[in-house]
């Protein structure tokens, strides 16, 4: 296992896993991205999940050659995988591709083993590996960081299905104790998974990536209706943003024609309107994520209520114009 194994990847894919491995956090002691250990976690992770799927299209194959002549059927089927396993790897015609080597660790040698003696059947060990990484690319992202964080997922979900607290420590080692755990949701575009639950005296948001380990507790969660109903609107609304006992107001926003077209346009982070009564736009979500998504607009949005948003979006916009005027009015 000392020496590195080489993949060429489609460009696309290879960027992809580059920026997996930063936006799920994995990372060396300085703080740079560790791909090598990225692409063994992912291989460890995922490998039982890919190879299982493979072995049901073989059996599937194999079923729909039952009526083959014997003497034939091998030949056949081993035809079909060669094909089924150059479709699988991708079309490389007019694909940049870039080299990818990983070198095996002791936590992965058990998985690369079994890939190379059992798994790889009628193709390099390149291709399989190309057509893995390529099938955990086609996966959403929430999904793929499930996979690269599967240790603690699987935990989170054992809190869950035994209702008991957890302590759970972060990987800047902060911790994060007697967490009485709601639920494991991803944003509503797919993006992130967030850890939403109550502490015993507030309510919790974590990044499922930011999490080093999970440790079960024995006590039974409690977490208060009242902040049950702010963790259901935060579910409802968008998993990233926290909900505060504050965001208890309707929100009341006005758009221009304008408006209304960068509100269809503007998929990411987008609040869900309650109603629509022609220009006026109703909210139920955080402060901080109608903020933060109507910024973008300009004068094209216009908050009528709560006022304490109005006044933060004007004071939002009063300083960004006195900072461009100390460069633009001269």
């Amino acid at each position: 296992m000392n020496e590195k194994i080489k993949i060429s990847l489609p460009t696309d894919t290879y960027e992809l896993l580059k920026k997996d491995c930063l936006d799920f956090k994995i990372t060396k002691a300085n703080g740079e991205p560790n791909m090598n250990e990225f692409i063994n976690t992912l291989i460890v992770n995922f490998y039982e999940e890919f190879t299982a799927g493979e072995e049901s299209l073989q059996d599937e194959i194999k079923k729909a050659l039952f009526s083959v002549p014997e003497a034939y059927k091998k030949k056949a089927f081993d035809e079909i995988i060669k094909i089924i396993a150059k479709r699988g790897a991708g079309d490389t015609k007019g694909q940049k591709s870039s080299q990818l080597s990983f070198k095996p660790t002791k936590s992965s040698e058990n998985a690369v083993v079994y890939i190379e003696t059992v798994s790889i059947k009628n193709e390099s060990i390149s291709s399989f590996y190309r057509r893995m990484m390529i099938s955990y690319s086609q996966k959403t992202k929430n999904e793929r960081e499930k996979i690269i964080h599967r240790d603690n997922y699987e935990a989170l979900e054992k809190v869950i299905a035994k209702s008991v607290k957890a302590t759970i420590k972060l990987k800047d080692d902060t911790i994060v104790k007697d967490v009485s755990i709601y639920s494991i949701s991803s944003s509503r575009d797919e993006l992130f998974n967030y850890v939403l639950g109550y502490n015993g005296k507030d309510n919790v948001t974590l990044r499922l990536a930011g999490i080093k380990s999970v440790m079960l507790l024995p006590d039974k969660i409690e977490i208060p209706q009242i902040n049950v109903e702010m963790l259901e609107r935060q579910v409802k609304c968008g998993a990233q943003y926290p909900i505060y006992p504050s965001d208890k107001d309707e929100i009341k926003v006005q758009l221009t024609p304008n408006g209304k077209k960068l509100f269809e346009k503007i998929y990411l982070y987008r609040p869900i309107p309650t109603k629509i009564e022609g220009d006026i736009y109703y909210f139920d979500c955080s402060a901080n994520q109608l903020i933060y998504y109507f910024q973008r607009f300009g004068d094209s949005a216009l908050i009528l209520s709560p006022k304490r948003l109005g006044i933060k979006m004007r004071d939002y916009y009063h300083f960004a114009v006195k900072k461009y005027r100390t460069i633009y009015d001269k």
